[in-house]
Order: C-alpha cells, then sequence, then structure tokens
C-alpha cells in the first residue's frame, strides 16, 4: 500500500506543478511581444497549452482524492482505514489536515472549471491565481504543517519552495512543447515565438532557482537538523540524492543559458539549433520528474530531525 501512496503523491506533485507552471507561462513568456505573438501558431500553441493545463488540473484533483484514503490509513494506523469512508470524513473534517486539504481540492476543481472552453480573457489571470493558490496549498501539509520548531514560518518556506519549483520545474513542460512545435517544419510561426520566450524564460529561472535554493536550505535545516544527519540517517541519504538531482538541473539550465541560447541566435533559430535545446529540455524535464520521485517517498518517511531527537 505504501507504493500505491507514494505513486499517489508523485502524480499529484508533477500535476500540480505542470498546472501551475504552464498557467504562468502563458502569462509571462509572450509579455510585451504582441507583433511576435499575432500569428495562427500563437493561437495553436496557447490552445495546446489550456488542453495541457487541464489534463493537469484533471490529474491533480483525481490524485488530491486518491490521497485521501492513504492518509486515513496513516492517521489511523490501520490499513483497513483505507477502505472506509466514514474515517476520510473524520480526516477531513476534524484535522487540520483535513479542513487545508479540502480547499486544497476545491482549488483543483476551481482550476479545472477555468479550464473550460470559450474562455474569456480574464480566464487566463484567474487560473493563474487558481493554480497559484493550488501549489502554495501544498505547503500547508506534510512535515511543513507538523510544528518541530518553524511553526508557521516552516509552511510559508515551503509554500515559496513549491511555487519556485512550479515556476522552473512545471514551467519546462510548456517551454518542450513550445520547442517540439518550433523544431517541426509546418510549424514555423512558433520559431520567432520560441525566441520571445527563451529570454523570457531564463529570467524567471534565475529567480526560481535562488529562491528553490534559499528555502530548500531552509527546510532541510528544519527537516535534518544537523549536517551528520544528513548522510547519518536514511531521510537524510535520500535528501542528499535530491539535492544532488537539482545540483544536476542547475547545471545543465547554465550550460542552457550561456551556451545552447547564445548558439541559437547565432544560427536565427534554425529548426536544428532548436532541437539540440529542445533534447536538452527533455533531459532537465527527467531530472525534475526524478527530484519529485523523491519528494514522493520522503513525504511519507520521518524526518531525520525526528530521528535525532529519538537517540537523545
Amino acid at each position: 500500500m505504501n507504493e500505491a501512496w507514494v505513486a499517489a503523491r508523485f502524480v499529484h506533485f508533477a500535476a500540480t506543478l505542470a498546472a501551475f507552471g504552464t498557467a504562468a507561462f502563458r502569462l509571462y513568456a509572450f509579455a510585451g511581444s504582441a507583433p511576435a505573438t499575432a500569428g495562427p501558431g500563437s493561437a495553436a500553441l496557447d490552445r495546446e497549452l489550456v488542453r495541457l493545463m487541464t489534463v493537469a488540473a484533471l490529474l491533480s484533483l483525481l490524485s488530491a482524492l486518491a490521497i485521501v484514503p492513504f492518509t486515513a490509513a496513516e492517521m489511523a494506523g490501520s490499513a483497513a482505514a483505507a477502505g472506509d469512508p466514514g474515517v476520510w470524513w473524520t480526516v477531513l473534517s476534524r484535522t487540520a489536515f483535513g479542513h487545508v486539504w479540502c480547499w486544497h481540492i476545491g482549488f483543483a476543481a476551481l482550476l479545472l472549471a477555468l479550464c473550460a472552453p470559450h474562455r474569456q480573457r480574464w480566464q487566463s489571470a484567474a487560473a493563474m491565481l487558481a493554480a497559484l493558490l493550488l501549489v502554495a496549498s501544498l505547503g500547508l501539509t506534510g512535515h511543513a504543517a507538523m510544528d518541530m520548531g518553524g511553526g508557521w514560518n516552516h509552511a510559508i518556506n515551503q509554500m515559496a519552495h513549491l511555487t519556485a519549483a512550479g515556476l522552473w520545474l512545471g514551467g519546462l513542460l510548456p517551454l518542450g512543447v513550445l520547442l517540439h512545435r518550433a523544431t517541426r517544419g509546418g510549424d514555423a510561426d512558433c520559431v520567432p515565438l520560441a525566441r520571445v520566450a527563451l529570454p523570457h524564460f531564463s529570467q524567471m529561472g534565475y529567480a526560481a532557482v535562488a529562491l528553490l535554493a534559499i528555502t530548500g536550505t531552509v527546510n532541510s535545516a528544519m527537516l535534518v537538523g544537523s549536517f551528520g544527519a544528513l548522510f547519518g540517517t536514511p531521510y537524510g541519504r535520500l535528501l542528499a540524492v535530491k539535492i544532488g538531482l537539482f545540483l544536476a538541473m542547475v547545471a545543465l539550465a547554465l550550460v542552457n543559458r550561456f551556451r545552447l541560447v547564445p548558439r541559437m541566435r547565432e544560427l536565427a533559430a534554425t529548426p536544428a539549433a532548436l532541437r539540440v535545446l529542445y533534447r536538452s529540455v527533455l533531459v532537465e524535464q527527467a531530472l525534475g520528474l526524478a527530484i519529485l520521485a523523491v519528494v514522493a517517498v520522503l513525504g511519507t518517511w520521518p524526518p531525520a530531525i525526528e530521528a535525532g531527537m529519538a537517540m537523545q
């Protein structure tokens, strides 16, 4: 059953970050570039991004509902509780987690509704806000919601951490879609779109990576407690794997920013240059999914600082 719980958490984190990253990308990637985004390629791309956001919102909603039975079993200390709707209701209505999770599910449902067809201009901003609330509310659950010395500071830090992760990791999905369309011969209109979006994504990426590093360091200090526990406990060692994957992502992103993107400009953003960058983004996406897999496992383990306290 633990494997199914981890799988549900993985799907939920991936879908939630993808929904927010896509919603944000649609607003910042082409801001201030109306002439370059006025063609049919822009409208076709936006329709595809809306479809992706719809699927991500639906997966986020379904996985949020699927997590409830697993959480009920964990809180009740019995696997049988996972199949008892009465325990589910008790968890949702009488626990702090349940109250937050009800709002979280509501934000997922709201985002899904805002992805409906025949959308108005205001719906893009509204969808972005709903996706932001969906991501941020995750910071009020899990280890960050347990007062282990950090209290609200820890929860706020985790909310900022998840928001930055959504902007960067989640934003890699729509960026990859754009680059894929730009490398196809029939989507020449997407080449100028890629030229516009890449600098905007890079600028956003600088801020997101910096925020991820700062908030991640704070989270690690609160959940691990000491450098020795980072390598002396199972939780700490798995967290070290996550840190290594993050550093690999940062290194690859720097290669993209300072080698591939300038080369693409020199080659006038040819499909060949875009294909090289697209393949690199796919590797970044794979590393990001590996990080989320680690996060899905870590959330089901007691943090290293608890093991340290138990030994005292």
